[in-house]
């Protein structure tokens, strides 16, 4: 029985190990975060996608919302911003979901963990505006849609042209 049990230990190492060394996780996709900020200056309680194709289109927004914490060197290669929306406490936060994102057909599914806070939790009592900084993956496609974990869009972009390596 022993052995049985450390057989079964080994295997889930190696497993789990090769998870990690061949990048399974959230990235499997090829969706990646490449920054996060709790302030990003949303202006309404609606969530929101923004794609910037260029670092330069990139700065002028991260310059007009007077963000710290995020580079122009994001968007590199393009970079889409998920906006959680305004929120009048803290303990709200969005995640990545490798789980739910995915290609098909032309339009690029990137799905998003959306947590708020229990209504008996203790919260502080100051404005956020999360947001998170993704980098995409080379494809075939020209519409990114971002869903919950219920499946509820969250917003889309369109992305000019496809983004095909060079």
């Amino acid at each position: 029985m022993f052995m049985m049990r450390l057989g079964l230990l080994l295997i889930s190492s190696v497993a789990l190990s090769a998870c990690s060394v061949l990048h399974l996780g959230d990235s499997a996709s090829g969706v990646s975060v490449v920054g996060k900020n709790t302030y990003c200056g949303t202006p309404s309680q609606q969530s929101e996608a923004h794609y910037f194709a260029t670092p330069g289109a990139f700065q002028n927004w991260i310059d007009y919302r007077n963000i710290s914490g995020f580079s122009p060197k994001m968007a590199r290669n393009g970079v889409l911003v998920v906006e959680m929306g305004q929120r009048p406490t803290g303990g709200y936060n969005v995640k990545l979901d490798g789980k739910k994102t995915g290609l098909k057909n032309d339009v690029l599914t990137v799905g998003m963990d959306w947590h708020a806070p229990r209504l008996d939790a203790a919260v502080s009592q100051a404005m956020i505006t999360e947001c998170v900084a993704l980098h995409l993956p080379q494809g075939q496609y020209n519409k990114v849609r971002v869903v919950d974990q219920l499946g509820n869009l969250r917003g889309s972009v369109n992305v000019s042209g496809s983004k095909s390596s060079s």
